[in-house]
């Protein structure tokens, strides 16, 4: 399986404490079946957690990818972030300081949980303007998304690919994210599901459980697109063709 979505990069953001509880994370991944994940720290235009391209960023992943080379956990991993979408977001994409999964055109893209509705089609509008196609982070989280699920028919109309958690599917962040979350797999809204993982005690980075879920509600031809196949298009950079949802 391939995880495009997980805060495991030691000390950057608020996943990973450190390198012990990252690489707790990496063995957990390869033993719940992931090959590849993403490290996608949080990055902002500014603040606490601005995490730009730059050197300091760069280092913490080649000396995380050192450290799972050195214990012999067989994980590929990638770099990418999670934006924080703000006005500023498209001009720091074109500027290269901020990045898509793996370096690709498909930037991962989350939004303020509440009263953003308009702020959040704008800021889509213009990323994809310069040319990109951006992966929307958990939009089953988002309030006014659970409020009025129609606006998913604009967001993916535009062009926009969706990515949901696996908490959000197993029950782990309310009933609202887990309907939703439920009945997007089942119009084929979804492009990815990935683990959003923050520790290798709560919000880890085991897919299994996502794998098993997604196999006995929907099929297992669900789950391997849904965890692999369409994961590892977005970090080839190549181009994704999803079927056409049954609108809401």
């Amino acid at each position: 399986m391939v995880d495009i979505h997980a805060h495991i990069l030691p000390g950057i953001d608020d996943g990973a404490e450190d390198m012990s509880s990252a690489l707790e994370m990496a063995a957990l991944a390869v033993e719940s079946g992931v090959d590849i994940i993403v490290a996608t720290p949080h990055s902002a235009a500014h603040g606490r957690q601005k995490n730009h391209c730059g050197p300091e960023l760069s280092e913490a992943l080649q000396s995380f990818r050192a450290a799972v080379n050195k214990a012999r956990i067989p994980l590929h991993i990638c770099g990418g972030m999670e934006i924080f979408g703000s006005f500023e977001v498209p001009e720091l994409l074109m500027e290269g300081k901020m990045q898509g999964l793996n370096g690709s055109r498909y930037p991962l893209v989350e939004f303020a949980f509440t009263d953003y509705a308009a702020e959040a089609t704008e800021i889509l509008e213009e990323i994809i303007a310069i040319g990109l196609r951006p992966v929307v982070a958990h939009p089953e989280r988002y309030v006014y998304v659970q409020e009025d699920p129609t606006l998913l028919n604009l967001w993916v109309g535009m062009g926009c690919l969706l990515q949901v958690n696996k908490g959000s599917l197993l029950g782990r962040h309310g009933r609202r994210e887990e309907q939703l979350a439920l009945a997007l797999v089942e119009r084929g809204f979804v492009c990815a599901v990935a683990s959003d993982a923050h520790s290798p005690v709560m919000r880890t980075t085991w897919l299994k459980e996502a794998e098993s879920l997604l196999t006995e509600e929907f099929s297992a031809s669900t789950a391997k697109r849904l965890l692999t196949q369409n994961p590892l298009t977005l970090l080839k950079n190549e181009e994704i063709r999803l079927r056409e949802p049954d609108w809401f």
